[in-house]
């Protein structure tokens, strides 16, 4: 017990002895890998382009000020911001570019989406 002590006294493991207990609990990893699991492919596949494009969803619709998926009111607002934004009207490049980049997260979203539904009604109604 007191070598415990003086090993955490020494240890070069900063938490407090509670955290490195937690850590080290073998349910702890089982409960993050079946959270993980039940995630499903959906949330990959949207992390996936979260990755690829640097904008988040919530990111992509708040630049493109859209609530909904909707893809005639995400492509009007990206042909709007766009035009607003370019360099020889006195816009921003800067601006533009994350405008497209957030029609192109936005247009994954919408790809992921309609892929998820034709697998849906591809599956066996039981």
């Amino acid at each position: 017990m007191v070598w415990e002590g003086l090993h955490a006294t020494f240890s070069t493991d900063r938490r407090p002895p509670y955290a490195q207990r937690l850590s080290t609990h073998p349910g702890i990893h089982t409960a993050s890998r079946a959270a993980a699991d039940a995630r499903g492919r959906a949330g990959h596949q949207s992390a996936a382009a979260s990755n690829l494009s640097g904008l988040s969803l919530q990111e992509a619709q708040q630049i493109l000020n859209v609530s909904k998926l909707s893809p005639e009111e995400i492509q009007k607002n990206y042909e709007h911001l766009f035009k607003v934004n370019d360099k020889s009207v006195g816009g921003s490049f800067y601006l533009q570019s994350k405008v497209v980049r957030a029609w192109e997260r936005l247009q994954e979203e919408l790809r992921i989406q309609a892929q998820e539904n034709r697998e849906k009604e591809q599956m066996p109604k039981t």
